[in-house]
């Protein structure tokens, strides 16, 4: 009796297992395309920050607005906290007339974008990093998937992401989560977290870092805000 007990017990502890490490190819290309239309949107605001753990608790604020209607025009600023010292506009980056300007502290330049590559005339989402991959691809980024209504939570593969961080093969990862809320096919907020450790020879660094964004204004914002004295960069 106790063997079948054991038995009964084994089984269901498998099924729950399973279920836990479910996949949903629909659910995870949902996020990809979502993706894309997020960076295909006419304008928007993205409110985000970067927790570095493995560097003094290090955390990059980061404040962007954008509207790609006829030219490219974007605004982005970064603060910067570090072992109990904040820095706001520890650096700040312009798109407006197919030019880039640059602010790093007070020093400031300017080039033409497509100095840096950018055509201003296309949208954003021509960068998109996934848009070449089939479903399939897709797909294989994700061990596994789950969905509480609009809330899609995803376990990445650890040794493609371990790849694209580095593709010498230092990299080694513990944790690579994704929790995205998705919309109308339009992302509204998402985390990335990444932890593990990065070894080049006898050394080795500890890497571990979230991303958070919320994404807002979707083809709404009328006009992106710049400093005033944006044309004396120089």
């Amino acid at each position: 009796m106790k063997k079948i007990i054991t038995l009964f017990m084994t089984f269901c502890l498998c099924l729950a297992l399973t279920g836990c490490q479910s996949k949903n190819n629909e659910d995870i290309l949902a996020f990809f395309s979502a993706f894309h239309n997020t960076l295909d949107t006419e304008s928007g605001t993205i409110e985000g920050s970067i927790e570095m753990a493995s560097i003094e608790n290090s955390v990059i604020d980061l404040h962007m607005q954008y509207r790609q209607v006829d030219d490219l025009q974007l605004a982005l600023r970064v603060d910067l906290e570090s072992g109990g010292n904040r820095q706001n506009d520890f650096l700040c980056f312009y798109i407006r007339d197919g030019k880039t300007y640059l602010n790093s502290m007070g020093t400031t330049s300017q080039s033409v974008a497509s100095n840096l590559g950018l055509d201003t005339h296309q949208k954003i989402s021509v960068k998109d990093p996934f848009m070449n991959f089939s479903d399939e691809e897709l797909a294989s980024f994700m061990e596994s998937s789950s969905r509480s209504g609009n809330t899609y939570s995803y376990t990445l593969n650890s040794q493609m992401i371990s790849t694209l961080l580095d593709s010498y093969g230092t990299v080694t990862l513990e944790e690579a989560t994704l929790e995205a809320v998705i919309e109308d096919d339009i992302l509204q907020e998402f985390t990335l977290r990444i932890a593990g450790q990065q070894s080049i020879v006898s050394d080795s660094s500890d890497i571990d870092f979230t991303i958070h964004c919320q994404i807002s204004d979707f083809n709404s914002l009328d006009q992106v805000d710049f400093p005033d004295d944006l044309t004396n960069y120089r």
